[in-house]
């Protein structure tokens, strides 16, 4: 007992002095908050009033704009009635700032003179100062009120450095522009202050350029601040007893507006000159805000003071602990019991933590289903099906199923046997999800808590058997074509055969692809060319065969001169020449073929020589160029080598050729494409295709690249040949491509390749 009572006194002492604790700091934050919302208010209330003030000025520069020679009387009677000076005091004056070319500078002041609008007699004792020469002035020939503000009348802004630099900046950007901390000409207190001036155009002036700008520059319209008269105006008077507000200039904008707070840019300071009657500021009470005001960034510096607005209450303190202490007994009395169910819950909690962790790593999904409702599942099931955390929960279990369906699979068997069986489900998305489930009862005697499903997927099994069989039914189907074509050949053409068997699957295969459709067109070509050294084969084969009969005849009959002999042994030696001859121009042509192909239907990355890749597309091309009495001319280096992708290369070069062929040289009985290449440094080569048709007129050159564009439409055309190029060139080759052409003078495509092209995504995964 006695140790329970110690607990209980030291519980009661802890949870007082948390309680005053609490309440202290409950009170700080209303603190914090408090001062939070003041210095907001001051921010926002000095951004509104200089908002206000410069929105005044859009009004004035309005005026000017509907009469651009608005006279002294009209601008004074337009302030008055503005009657800022009740409505928002706090402004020093309001002025119009004219722009006077150096010519028209006494032109100019002797009209200021005799300018009786307002004041009878005008204004003999004007005078523009300081004296200075420029180009350009900028005299204040408007002043509201005049009346203790006579000193800036006929100020000349050009000869002030730092009022000439903002009205530059406004007459180039037209907004807004306030200068930096100024002392005022007409306050001899020297008193912080600055001038916000809007620049006035010309009317009907096109501003959309800098040059067109300051061309139409009339003037400025102008408003005149003392800051400390502003910030009064601003700020309510009782909340700075409490707050402390200090504002410094910063600078332009486009120069960062980062200048450090010092005396020199001090602009408003709340404690008076340089805060002379600062008080320490509470901890946590200070904060800086930064202001853009008129291009210009203010840095507005708060801080709180101590006091009845940012103080604490001590009697809510120490009535809080009073509180403490009386509940302290009955915390000290509920503490073991509390003790007790927290490690009852943190056990429970744990338990069920572990339960669940373990059901959401399962790589399969379990779900409890009870009358056709989900009524809880694991992450599993969710992800396997597409849909979001808790996202199953409490939907029909018909959401899984495909429409139509009677029976729903979900429920267990009349006498709560297990179920197991494999069922197509539906994900989120409507794609099929193949599924192996397994279904028990929750409770055997209670069926109406439903029933545990484990469901696996087994998608991938299925598309694998599906896989399976078709790759059967095609390997049966391969394996008769290969039985029946091999009954039909002749055993000494056995290797040719499977040449143009592997042309012709080629041709078959690049008809389902779009990027090696190039390699269709070859395979005619390819064909016609062995049909004629294969021909001759034959033909030679079939003379020799009759020769070897004749003399085997002459040799039974016993007749077999030596001249004879010579002249069988002659013959066959010709025949094999032929024979040999025509074999090897159907290996060569075999050969090239091959190796386009192959490198067109791989598309491998490898080092190969450009000058070798050219000769194998030609050679795969040399009848159609026959056929169209193409000459062709190549200089290309035997030493340029790259590493890159032939077979993409060799695509290109097949599409320029079918395009100079179908293209270039209708109407013309002969052609002439010239193919030369050069290095560029060590990284890059030139490829130039060239041919002498009849070109292309603009038009047709600016749609070259336009997938299905075609001039031969109906024709042979496709329109994807050169959209094709432009794809493989820019995408696979990393170059670049140019094509240069004019009707009747040729056409020349220049491709800028990189002779090392890096391997792709794909084949660094491979």
């Amino acid at each position: 007992m006695r140790i329970h009572g110690y607990l209980a006194f030291l519980v009661g002492v802890c949870v007082t002095v948390w309680v005053c604790l609490f309440v202290m700091e409950v009170q700080d934050q209303q603190i914090r908050n408090g001062f939070q919302r003041d210095t907001e208010k001051v921010a926002r209330d000095t951004t509104l009033r200089l908002q206000t003030y410069f929105d005044m000025l859009l009004s004035i520069k309005g005026v000017f704009a509907i009469g651009q020679n608005l006279d002294r009387a009209a601008f004074h009677r337009y302030v008055r009635e503005l009657n800022l000076t009740e409505r928002y005091p706090g402004f020093q004056a309001i002025q119009f700032v004219r722009r006077v070319p150096r010519e028209q500078l006494g032109t100019y002041a002797d009209a200021i003179r005799r300018d009786a609008a307002l004041q009878a007699g005008g204004y003999p004792e004007f005078k523009i100062h300081p004296a200075s020469v420029q180009d350009e002035h900028f005299i204040i020939e408007y002043n509201e009120p005049m009346r203790g503000n006579e000193n800036a009348f006929g100020l000349d802004l050009a000869a002030l450095p730092m009022h000439y630099e903002a009205l530059r900046m406004g007459r180039d950007n037209g907004g807004v522009i306030a200068t930096e901390r100024i002392t005022l000409v007409q306050d001899a207190s020297g008193q912080p202050g600055f001038v916000a001036r809007l620049p006035v155009y010309r009317p009907g002036v096109v501003l959309d350029s800098l040059a067109s700008r300051r061309a139409a520059l009339v003037g400025f319209v102008a408003i005149v601040f003392r800051v400390n008269n502003l910030m009064r105006e601003v700020i309510d008077s009782p909340l700075l007893g409490h707050l402390y507000v200090r504002i410094n200039d910063g600078g332009y904008l486009r120069d960062g507006g980062t200048a450090a707070p010092s005396l020199d840019n001090l602009l408003f300071d709340s404690a008076g000159k340089a805060g002379e009657a600062r008080l320490p500021a509470l901890p946590g009470l200070s904060r800086r805000v930064s202001l853009n005001v008129g291009q210009r960034r203010w840095l507005l510096q708060f801080e709180g003071h101590a006091g009845q607005r940012y103080g604490r209450n001590w009697m809510v303190i120490g009535v809080s602990g009073a509180a403490g202490v009386i509940i302290s007994a009955l915390i000290a009395a509920l503490l073991v019991a509390w003790q007790r169910r927290r490690a009852l819950a943190r056990e429970l909690r744990n338990a069920l933590n572990e339960q669940r962790a373990f059901q959401d790593t399962a790589v399969v999904g379990i779900g409890l289903f009870s009358n056709g409702l989900i009524l809880r599942c694991n992450r599993g099931l969710e992800e396997m099906t597409g849909y979001p955390g808790g996202g199953l929960v409490g939907m029909r279990s018909s959401v899984l199923l495909r429409a139509g369906g009677a029976i729903d699979p979900f429920a267990c068997g009349p006498c709560g046997e297990p179920a197991h069986l494999e069922l197509e489900l539906l994900r989120r998305d409507g794609s099929p999800l193949w599924c192996m489930v397994n279904g028990r009862r929750l409770d055997p005697e209670e069926p109406a808590k439903g029933c545990v499903w484990v469901i696996a997927d087994i998608s991938d099994r299925k598309a694998a058997e599906a896989a399976l069989v078709e790759t059967k039914q095609g390997l049966e189907r391969s394996l008769a074509d290969l039985a029946r074509e091999k009954a039909r050949v002749d055993e000494a053409h056995k290797e040719l055969s499977s040449a143009l068997a592997a042309l012709k699957q080629a041709q078959a295969t690049l008809i389902t692809s779009e990027k090696m459709a190039s390699l269709g067109a070859l395979v005619a070509g390819i064909a016609h060319e062995l049909n004629t050294p294969i021909g001759n084969s034959l033909l030679t084969v079939s003379a020799l065969n009759d020769m070897v009969a004749d003399f085997e005849r002459k040799l039974a009959e016993g007749g077999i001169k030596r001249s004879t002999l010579d002249v069988h042994l002659a013959d066959a030696k010709a025949a094999c020449t032929i024979i040999a001859g025509s074999l090897g121009r159907a290996a060569d042509l075999i050969t090239s073929f091959k190796q386009v192909a192959v490198d067109q239907t791989s598309d491998q990355r490898r080092r190969f020589h450009l000058a070798s890749v050219l000769h194998d597309t030609l050679a795969t091309y040399a009848a159609q160029l026959r056929r169209v009495s193409c000459e062709v001319k190549v200089e290309v280096p035997e030493a340029l080598d790259f590493l890159s992708y032939p077979g993409s290369l060799s695509q290109v070069l097949s599409n320029l050729i079918n395009n100079a062929i179908l293209h270039a040289f209708e109407g013309r009985a002969q052609g002439l494409i010239t193919i030369t290449a050069r290095a560029e440094g060590e990284e890059e080569a030139v490829l130039e295709f060239s041919d002498d048709g009849i070109g292309m007129g603009p038009k047709t050159l600016r749609q070259i690249y336009d997938p299905f564009f075609t001039t031969k439409m109906g024709q042979g055309g496709s329109g994807l040949g050169m959209n094709i190029v432009y794809n493989i060139v820019t995408g696979v080759l990393k170059g670049r491509i140019d094509i240069r052409s004019e009707p009747g003078r040729g056409t020349t495509v220049v491709l800028t390749l990189p002779r090392r092209v890096p391997a792709r995504e794909l084949e660094q995964a491979a």
